[in-house]
């Protein structure tokens, strides 16, 4: 997974793994991964999917600069950056409303490229 975010880039090895997990999970459970801020019910539903316990990182719990209110933790290294997403608006788009539903975004390119 491409990943463009500096802070996360500045976490250890375990701890980008366990943002990863948060994403990927979160992801297939419908979790919005634009915020910043996750209730302990959403961590350890991730830690169960993810190792079969409830044991969130201390990192995260422990660290009281990461701590939103009670039970609510900040981990503002788990947004990507996210690309521009083309409209039929937007007059640099080369592509018409019947195909977009072939194109794919390259993050090495940055660019919207259609499927073959």
């Amino acid at each position: 997974m491409q990943n463009n975010n500096a802070l996360f880039e500045q976490l250890t090895k375990p701890q980008q793994m366990y943002v990863e997990s948060i994403r990927e999970i979160g992801a297939d459970w419908g979790y919005d991964l634009t915020k910043t801020n996750w209730t302990r019910k959403e961590l350890v539903a991730i830690s169960m999917k993810r190792q079969g316990n409830d044991d969130v990182p201390n990192w995260i719990v422990k660290d009281n600069a990461r701590r939103v209110g009670r039970g609510v933790y900040a981990i503002p290294e788990l947004p990507q950056d996210t690309p521009p997403v083309a409209t039929t608006d937007d007059p640099t788009n080369n592509y018409d409303d019947e195909g977009a539903d072939t194109l794919a975004y390259s993050p090495d390119e940055h660019t919207m490229i259609r499927k073959q």
